[in-house]
Formats: C-alpha cells, structure tokens, sequence
C-alpha cells in the first residue's frame, strides 16, 4: 500500500510514540530504573529508522556540536538564559495553575526517585545517564529533533502550521508528564513551547537545548537529593 506523504509521517508519528509508550509500560510494570529514558531511546531508534530511509540524519535535525568557541559561547549564553526563562516560569505559573484548579502535584510522582536518597554513587550515575543522556539528550532529539520537525511537514512551514505544531508537540509532551498531574502537564507543555521556539529561531540547533534541558532537570534532582526528598 503507498502513503501518501501527510500519511506517512503521520504513521511514523504513531509508531515512534506508540513504542516508547509500549515500552514505558512494561518498564513500570518491572519498576525498572530510568523506563522514561528507556522508552525514549527505543522510540529514537524506530524514528532512526525512518529518517534513514529518506537520507535524514540527526545532524539534519540540529545534533551536534558548536563549530567555534564563538559558537560554543553564543550556545552556553542561549542555554543559560533558557534555564533563567524557564525556572522563572515555574516558579510564577505552577503555584497560579495549582490554585486556579485546585490541584497539586502529586506526592507519587517522585516516588521513582527514593532509592538514591542517602547514596551519592546513585545519584550520580543517575544524574549522568538518565538525566543528561536519557532526557536532556534524548527527550530533544525525539521532541524537537523528529516529532516538531515532522508535524510542521505535516502541518506545513507557514506561520499558521509551524504554530499549531509546536502547539501539538507541546501538548503531547506535557501529556508525556502526565504523573505530575495537571500543573505538571501544563508547566511542561509550556517549557515545551519556550524550547521550541528556541530552536526554531535559533536556526534549529539542539546543543543549546539539550545543555538547557539538562541544567534544569540537575537542578530539580540535585535539590531533591540534597533535601532528602524535601523539595519535589
């Protein structure tokens, strides 16, 4: 059967997805450390796979590393102004959506993290393999490298479908958080949005993103760590 072209990125769409989702299911039904990261990478390989058969590389979608100390200085300042913008946000939105309606964020949703407490040798591995290489790296490749990337093919490059899939993206990776309930969801969809649009007029690099990407979730972890489990 031929897809057309809209039709084809919309089933490599649902395969990548619907096997890191697979994937991620069976990793929490083991308790396996890191099935986040896991079911991320799995999903990277599918969408490997089909990039591969239309000669796409991940350095196409923005991977790799700064050309120059310019370069590499120019992405350590976007990067860091990100990691401002986005805490900023955090701390002024999620407690404004809590209230609003009436929520929080589930006390469950760090439960994964409670066996490193009291052991710096798991946090560190953890820190390093699952937070930089499983999410910082990961999550940008497959959610601003393939997924944004994809949708505004499908969607088209005018400012209307460039829009609505940096929306769409958003939405679906705020979902992807839905163990934090809903100010989780709506805080990442929003950081979503702010990486997106980084990207995009940032001539669609990932360096600055996934140093971002990591920086925050470090911080978040460390601070989690250090309060033995205090600060979530």
């Amino acid at each position: 059967m031929n897809l057309t072209s809209k039709q084809r990125i919309i089933f490599e769409i649902i395969c990548v997805l619907g096997t890191m989702l697979l994937v991620k299911d069976i990793a929490d039904r083991f308790n396996v450390i890191g099935a986040g990261s896991i079911a991320m990478w799995c999903g990277i390989v599918v969408a490997t796979m089909f990039m591969k058969k239309q000669n796409i590389t991940w350095k196409d979608r923005g991977l790799g590393l700064p050309g120059s100390t310019k370069d590499g200085l120019k992405s350590i300042g976007i990067a860091l102004l990100v990691v401002v913008v986005v805490i900023a946000f955090m701390a002024a939105i999620v407690p404004i959506v809590s209230t609003v309606f009436g929520v929080t964020v589930p006390v469950s949703s760090t439960d994964k993290f409670e066996f490193m407490l009291g052991n710096p040798l798991y946090f560190a591995a953890y820190l390093l393999i699952v937070i930089w290489v499983g999410a910082a790296v990961g999550e940008e490749l497959l959610m601003r490298g393939f997924l944004l990337n994809n949708l505004m093919s499908l969607f088209g490059q005018r400012k209307v479908g460039v829009i609505a899939a940096v929306v769409l993206h958003a939405a679906i990776f705020g979902m992807l958080h839905i163990s934090q309930g809903v100010p989780g969801i709506i805080g990442t969809g929003v950081v979503a949005v702010i990486f997106a649009v980084v990207y995009l007029f940032n001539g669609r690099k990932l360096f600055p993103l996934i140093i971002a990407h990591g920086i925050i979730n470090s911080l978040s972890l460390t601070a989690y760590f250090l309060s033995d489990g205090n600060i979530t």
